[in-house]
């Protein structure tokens, strides 16, 4: 057994399903085979019993006709009937009542004979006879003057040979639809499997080339036409990641090369002319101080935007007020920005967001801390929500310079910048944006953009309402 398991187990696929379709249509068929022969056989030896009691039955009619005083001669006479009635193969025999055979007519080819049996009522058996099997049919034969059995024997040599036909038929039959269905099974699983292979091949082609390759959908669009598809998608999806996982990789190299090499000039500044020189010493200390703060912010964004890909503190059941985080983030940022005016257009809702506290708080910072960098220090931020019937919304308004239609659609990507050079200025990484991003959609929540330049921008964040 474990030697046909490791053998089945060697098989190609292509092999498996020709030897499994091959063998299920072959067992049906021997199935349906034996169902029918066995059905024909026992209609067929209905009919042989239908014959001997046709027999019986005229031999009744034949004595009943005689009224109750059947004598021997009457027995005799019947002699004439017997050879009307009797069919090709059959031997029919009359007794007394002590069993004395009368007489007999049977075929040139005599049945071996079968024992006497005296029966009360008309019986038919099942029997044999040498090597042959018989039918045996009796009935008794009663009157005042004449007591007796009348037997007949019909031979089932007709329904053996039949059922020996219908069983060397279905044999044949059988082992051609084995063999054709083996055949037809072996292409079309080829045909079927086709797209498996060629999967395979550039499965193993992609891991040595890359992932340029594209499989062609089959014409029929069935599980494995399905499974193509899937592949393409997951190929252009990893391409995709990987090609943001490298880009994100040179950014983040080239944003920390940046403040390291500022600092490491002004450590050389220091070294050379500074310890005799507290103003330069001063200096290149101050410069150095805000770059390591710039250093700190970024790799604090990329740990934040790292946990927020592996939905670290994500859970469904968190609830929050979003009226009563906006406040508490107002009031931080106002202690930041003292100069700044804002003005808020909360609406009175007692529903809850489906959102932890502390993400929407980083959601809000972001955005608002946006809202000032790229806007005059002399115009309002505002910030205003609303609830419809399954969203929390909110939105953050700023009357600075906007952004351009080609922008926006990147915005949300890492490190990307409009303005480079300000945005350094600023003191942004370009991530903030990411971060908010990939926050709103650990909640199945959304965010959207408005801009027109030197108008302004409208950032939208819509949360999922608590359930």
């Amino acid at each position: 057994m474990n030697k046909l398991k490791k053998f089945w187990n060697r098989l190609s696929l292509r092999w498996k399903w020709t030897i499994a379709g091959a063998t299920a249509i072959f067992i049906s068929f021997s199935l349906f085979s034996i169902i029918l022969i066995t059905a024909m056989s026992q209609w067929m030896l209905q009919e042989e019993q239908n014959a001997v009691n046709s027999v019986l039955d005229d031999l009744s009619q034949f004595y009943e006709s005689r009224g109750p005083r059947v004598t021997t001669d009457d027995v005799y006479e019947s002699r004439d009937l017997l050879e009307q009635v009797y069919e090709k193969g059959q031997t029919i025999r009359l007794y007394n009542q002590d069993g004395f055979e009368l007489f007999e007519i049977q075929s040139e080819e005599p049945i071996a004979s079968v024992a006497f049996e005296p029966v009360q009522t008309r019986r038919i058996d099942k029997g044999g006879s040498g090597q042959q099997d018989v039918l045996i049919g009796r009935s008794p034969i009663r009157s005042q003057q004449f007591n007796g059995y009348v037997e007949v024997i019909h031979p089932l040599s007709q329904l053996q040979s039949m059922q020996a036909y219908m069983i060397l038929l279905s044999l044949i039959l059988g082992l051609g639809s084995l063999f054709v269905s083996g055949i037809v099974a072996y292409l079309l699983s080829g045909r079927l499997i086709a797209p498996v292979v060629s999967l395979g091949h550039a499965m193993k082609k992609t891991q040595n080339e890359g992932f340029q390759k594209q499989l062609a959908l089959p014409d029929v669009q069935d599980e494995i036409g399905g499974l193509v598809e899937i592949f393409n998608d997951m190929m252009d999806e990893l391409e995709s990641t990987f090609t943001k996982q490298r880009q994100f990789v040179e950014d983040a190299s080239h944003e920390l090369r940046t403040p390291i090499q500022i600092i490491e000039g002004h450590l050389s500044l220091i070294n050379r002319w500074g310890k005799h020189d507290p103003e330069i010493m001063e200096e290149s200390l101050g410069i150095s101080m805000q770059e390591l703060d710039r250093i700190k912010r970024l790799v604090n964004e990329l740990l934040m935007l790292s946990k927020a890909d592996r939905e670290v503190g994500f859970t469904h059941d968190s609830q929050v007020f979003p009226n009563e985080v906006i406040r508490t983030v107002l009031t931080r940022i106002k202690g930041i920005y003292p100069s700044r005016t804002f003005h808020t257009a909360l609406a009175e809702s007692k529903e809850a967001g489906k959102i932890d506290a502390l993400h929407l708080e980083q959601i809000l910072i972001i955005l608002i801390e946006n809202a000032i960098k790229y806007s005059p220090e002399d115009e309002q931020v505002v910030i205003k929500s609303s609830v419809t019937k399954d969203f929390y919304i909110i939105s953050v308004e700023d009357y600075g310079q906007g952004i351009a239609p080609e922008h926006i659609p990147k915005i949300f990507d890492r490190f990307y910048r409009i303005d480079k050079a300000r945005s350094r200025h600023a003191g942004g990484n370009g991530l903030g944006l990411s971060i908010a991003k990939k926050l709103i959609d650990l909640y199945q929540g959304d965010i959207t953009v408005k801009s027109r330049e030197n108008k302004g921008t409208i950032m939208t964040i819509s949360i999922p309402l608590a359930d």
